[in-house]
């Protein structure tokens, strides 16, 4: 299927959201390890610093009921693991923008700007890390650049798409429909994959229908992250979402003080930022990642707008990151005892 037909301000030549810049900037890296997740997609998972550990003998549901919950944490707690992905939903680009230069970042000190950011690099070296720069590869394929200057008539139907008698699918009612029934439309949006499904809200225990959720969740068991962070975009202020309602305690009361670091972080900063209120009742992929192994899982928006350059997009997910990984250097994210 084609790309959606608008015309936007020209990325720059460091904004790499495209497959084949992903592909060619992952063949140049020498100091981490790619995998390619699915035979069939282009679904990456990159690691730095990667530490061989014991696989465990007991899954977390099972250790989390035991007398000894730390006995699925094989890995043990130092360095912590950050778990970062981007492009769930193909259409939000700024993510995957953010990852591609944090992966140039550690890769040779600077982005790719050519900006050294030595505060930030300092923090991700302090944690084993796991990046997926693009889980959606079929919503990225047919998606715009970015989000920049889009109206908010057009915002929708990139996202959500456009049924065949030419009425937007709108962000709400995308989700009455699992998978979209692709026959009915003339465009599918950048949010769900290629067979209309929403990879991330394929999170149901006992069946998960998409190859890519599939592929993500058993990533998330095998590197037991302490951080699962998602990155997606939206048209209005950046936030760092609450953790779900349907989370452990410790892990709500965790995410919640992050979620105030980086708000106050952003608008020290300059940056918007929209105070985050209550907390998401959505069952979705963060969840499945909290039920296979207590990790705390959060969501970042990142604002595709705003008034905001591209640089300035990406400064916010750099200070959102600093404020984070200096918060877990003071306290684990995910305690499991």
């Amino acid at each position: 299927m084609k790309r959606y037909p608008i015309k936007l301000a020209a990325k720059p030549a460091w904004w790499h959201v495209r497959l084949p810049e992903i592909r060619r900037q992952l063949s140049t890296m020498r100091h981490c390890r790619v995998e390619k997740l699915l035979a069939s997609k282009e679904l990456y998972a990159v690691f730095f610093q990667e530490k061989e550990f014991p696989k465990p003998e007991v899954r977390w549901p099972a250790a989390a009921s035991s007398a000894n919950p730390n006995a699925f944490k094989t890995s043990g707690m130092d360095p912590q693991c950050l778990m970062l992905i981007a492009g769930v939903h193909g259409a939000e680009a700024e993510g995957v923008a953010a990852v591609m230069n944090l992966l140039q970042l550690l890769e040779t000190g600077k982005d790719l700007r050519g900006c050294e950011r030595p505060a930030l690099l300092s923090l991700l070296r302090a944690y084993r890390i796991v990046f997926i720069p693009c889980c959606n590869p079929d919503g990225r394929a047919i998606s715009p650049d970015h989000l920049q200057g889009v109206s908010k008539e057009d915002f929708p139907r990139i996202s959500q798409g456009i049924w065949q008698n030419g009425e937007t699918i709108s962000w709400a009612q995308s989700k009455e429909f699992f998978p979209l029934p692709m026959d009915r439309v003339a465009f599918p949006g950048g949010y769900p994959n290629r067979d209309g499904y929403n990879i991330m809200h394929d999170c149901a225990p006992g069946k998960v229908y998409t190859r890519e959720a599939a592929a993500i969740l058993e990533l998330t068991e095998r590197v037991q992250p302490d951080l699962f962070l998602n990155l997606h975009s939206q048209q209005g202020e950046s936030i760092l979402g609450r953790p779900s309602t349907f989370d452990y305690k410790r892990n709500i009361i965790r995410g919640r003080r992050l979620s105030e670091q980086v708000f106050r972080a952003l608008r020290k900063h300059q940056l918007p930022a929209l105070k985050p209120s209550g907390n998401s009742q959505s069952l979705n992929l963060n969840t499945a990642a909290v039920m296979l192994t207590r990790t705390l899982a959060m969501t970042y928006e990142s604002t595709t707008d705003c008034g905001l350059t591209f640089n300035q997009i990406l400064e916010s997910h750099y200070v959102m990151l600093e404020t984070v990984l200096a918060s877990g250097q003071k306290k684990i994210f995910a305690a499991r005892r």
